[in-house]
């Protein structure tokens, strides 16, 4: 039997990392991988997933795993270890193991983890931002140095400059291999909220989180959108938990008597049936891309400029990154070229479709097997050497049990 174990930051959310970690594990489980998602999602218990099959993974929630392990003192970082390996069960049942990470906290247990139990682990570069508070990327750059070397870091030319960025130049040409991720959250199905929509002169649907840095330009500018169209009806349809941006979302529809909103909440799968109701999306990186194949015309969102880096397919061929045909602009001005200039006839799109789920994780393997067959691992003194922050090691350990009293002291903190 072979396990495959996905160590990640949360798999509460709908985001492209919990619908792509959803649709692959969902895959291997049909091959017979034994799956286990550790994760250090507060409340998993009391709060269920929004991505059903993801419910299953709710006991593997490790607090502490949010943490970097260089940061957390020896006891914690052993209780972590052990108590990853009692959710595991016996090592010696399972003929392989593999280790999937997806950011530097994760990264770093999971190569602990891997050596304790003598797995493959491969990081796989799934964030935006590699340098800037609460990134330790930086602080371990030698680890991840270690890792590219043996190619057991997965990611595009992009990604890795910028993990590297300041110290080593990363080419196409320097990588085994690029894997497509394919989150599948587009499917054929009915939904009553999508069916009672009706469309406008100007119908604009963002898809994500309200948390992503762009949200805030997205909604002002969709206001700056209707404002200079005041002879047309707008419609500002959102997929996605918007709650924290409802002042900013009420101040522009107060602002437009041509503008309605749709917040349709969390949606997953996403009914494809939406796609007829909107005229443009506006989104990043998987969300961008699933939407963009089933033939809509999308936005991009970039998290590094808060701006928009043109039509995919279009202005820009890069979901989560400014590449060198972006065209950067304001959300407005985008809407603009795409609804009212229709900047696309005429043009080619040359967006490719995403491989299908199995395609991609095929793929993987592929470039697992490319990777430095030994099985070595980073020193694991090296790893937990740093300066320890006890605060965010007490939050991890009792936020599940009293979510106030460490909302009180992140607070305090910060004063």
């Amino acid at each position: 039997m072979k396990c495959y174990i996905f160590i990640t930051s949360s798999i509460k959310g709908v985001g492209g990392n919990q619908c792509y970690i959803a649709a692959k594990a969902k895959y291997l489980e049909s091959q017979g991988w034994a799956i286990h998602v550790f994760n250090p999602t507060y409340h998993s218990k009391r709060i269920k997933c929004p991505i059903d099959y993801m419910n299953k993974f709710l006991d593997d929630n490790i607090e502490t795993l949010g943490v970097p392990p260089f940061k957390n003192p020896k006891y914690i970082v052993n209780w972590t270890l052990d108590k990853m390996l009692k959710r595991l069960g016996s090592v010696n049942k399972y003929d392989e193991i593999i280790i999937e990470s997806h950011d530097d906290s994760s990264s770093q247990w999971g190569e602990l983890f891997a050596s304790q139990i003598h797995a493959r682990h491969y990081i796989y570069l799934m964030t935006e931002v590699y340098r800037g508070p609460g990134k330790t990327y930086l602080d371990k750059i030698s680890f991840y140095d270690f890792k590219y070397k043996r190619k057991e870091i997965i990611g595009c030319s992009l990604t890795f400059n910028r993990l590297f960025e300041g110290i080593r130049t990363v080419s196409d040409n320097d990588l085994p291999g690029l894997i497509m991720l394919n989150e599948a959250p587009i499917q054929d199905i009915c939904n009553s909220q999508i069916d009672n929509i009706t469309r406008k002169d100007y119908n604009i649907c963002y898809i994500g989180r309200g948390s992503k840095p762009y949200v805030e330009n997205i909604i002002q500018d969709v206001g700056i959108f209707a404002s200079k169209h005041i002879d047309h009806s707008v419609q500002f349809i959102i997929v996605g938990d918007l709650n924290s941006r409802k002042i900013q979302i009420n101040k522009i529809l107060s602002q437009n008597a041509n503008l309605n909103c749709v917040e349709l909440g969390l949606l997953h799968p996403i009914p494809k049936s939406l796609f007829d109701k909107v005229d443009v999306v506006i989104a990043g990186a998987g969300s961008a891309r699933h939407s963009a194949d089933v033939g809509a015309l999308v936005i991009i969102a970039d998290s590094e400029s808060k701006l928009s880096n043109g039509l995919l397919g279009y202005e820009t061929m890069n979901s989560v990154f400014r590449d060198k045909d972006s065209m950067v602009t304001s959300f407005s001005d985008a809407l603009e070229r795409v609804l009212v200039d229709k900047c696309y006839i005429g043009k080619q799109n040359r967006f490719v479709p995403d491989p299908s789920v199995e395609d991609c994780t095929q793929n993987s393997f592929r470039l697992y097997s490319l990777s430095d067959k030994s099985f070595v691992y980073y020193d694991k003194n090296k790893l937990l050497s740093g300066k320890k922050d006890l605060h965010a090691v007490l939050c991890a350990l009792i936020n599940n049990y009293c979510p106030t009293l460490v909302s009180f002291m992140m607070r305090l903190k910060r004063k």
